[in-house]
């Protein structure tokens, strides 16, 4: 099941909204066979597991191999067919004697529909197996299956006395450029980068993944896909914003103003006041499975007064910006500290003087 977790992690760029999945396939205590989900609408892991079985051994003498054999993977097999036909046929038809899976797939259209299908078919199964690892490789698609919106990632910079910016709203450069680098790792696999209004209009950021492919773990002639680019209000038509429509880059932008559509601009106007929930539900329907939010102190406070996010990344610099400094949230206190928004550290990293914290809000 730890090779699995290794291979399913080679997707990570490029299988979502599909969640990462690895395979392997043991005979005899000896593996014959290993796949991954290498890219949405793609074969997945259980049919590039067969392949492979069939380029080591040749079709004939991997279908006497296959039968009997068991099968390692980290996520229920799929059931039901859309992009592909269902990988749970494909394990019948080729009579494997056992599947271990680490967790059930929480689309409540498989949800265990897999694992009854094998059954049904002889095939012993057992479910659990290094289950919480599996469930942290795929907490971007167990989010988006339970809570119906993407996955939500919240990332700041800050100085030890918890600034974001001077007064003036000058905030070049708090984090060093190691720790800038890091935070193209986390773009990188994200679906899509969202900022305010205000941030739009004042930054004017390309919100783009500058890494390299070697960078990436990519290829150099493998094509990687730059997150879409999200902005929260409607920023005023100016050149001063002109690096977020760049190079045809695909921006939405939800408001609550109309406005006409353009050729690699979406417009989404809400009549409420607060649409934040339905704009993250339309972003979702857009396949747009996982969102990192780099907006200011408005933009991040509106996020976490909803309780709208899952995880917390926090670069602190070692500097003080000072009392009339902006604060990087501003939020309601609570009535005591025991009613207080509590995260769970995950973890810790270094970037020479720079400390990166990254925090979990619930369980998945």
């Amino acid at each position: 099941m730890a090779r699995a977790i290794e291979l399913a992690k080679r997707g990570r760029l490029k299988t979502q909204p599909n969640p990462m999945v690895g395979c392997v396939i043991v005979k005899n205590n000896r593996i014959i066979g290993e796949g991954w989900h290498k890219a949405y609408g793609e074969a997945h892991a259980e049919i590039n597991a067969i392949k492979n079985c069939k380029k080591k051994f040749g079709a004939k003498k991997a279908s006497k191999l296959l039968a009997g054999a068991d099968v390692y993977v980290n996520l229920e097999p799929c059931s039901i067919e859309r992009n592909t036909p269902p990988c749970s046929h494909a394990l019948i038809k080729y009579q494997i004697k056992k599947l271990v899976c680490g967790t059930l797939d929480p689309n409540p259209k498989i949800n265990g529909r897999g694992i009854k299908l094998l059954q049904r078919a002889g095939i012993k199964t057992s479910v659990g197996l290094l289950k919480d690892e599996c469930k942290v490789l795929n907490r971007i698609f167990f989010t988006t299956q339970k809570k119906s919106r993407p996955y939500i990632i919240l990332k700041s910079a800050q100085s030890i006395d918890g600034k974001i910016s001077l007064k003036d709203g000058e905030s070049s450069w708090i984090s060093n450029a190691d720790s800038r680098k890091d935070s193209h790792h986390i773009r990188s696999g994200v679906k899509g980068i969202l900022i305010g209004r205000a941030t739009a209009e004042q930054d004017n950021p390309s919100l783009t993944v500058r890494l390299t492919n070697k960078e990436l773990g990519l290829s150099k002639n493998d094509a990687f896909n730059q997150p879409v680019k999200i902005i929260l209000g409607n920023p005023k038509r100016s050149r001063k914003i002109n690096k977020i429509s760049s190079k045809n880059s695909k921006v939405i932008i939800g408001s609550r103003l109309s406005s006409i559509q353009s050729k690699n601009v979406e417009y989404l106007e809400y009549k409420q006041k607060d649409f934040l929930n339905k704009f993250l539900k339309d972003l979702l329907k857009r396949d747009i499975s996982s969102i990192l939010v780099e907006g200011g102190q408005k933009t991040l406070s509106s996020f976490i007064s909803k309780n709208l996010f899952d995880e917390l990344v926090l670069y602190t610099a070692p500097m003080f910006l000072g009392k009339e400094s902006k604060e990087t949230v501003s939020l309601i206190a609570p009535d005591a500290i025991n009613k207080s928004k509590k995260l769970k550290l995950v973890n810790t990293q270094r970037f020479k003087n720079d400390i990166k914290a990254t925090y979990y809000n619930g369980n998945i």
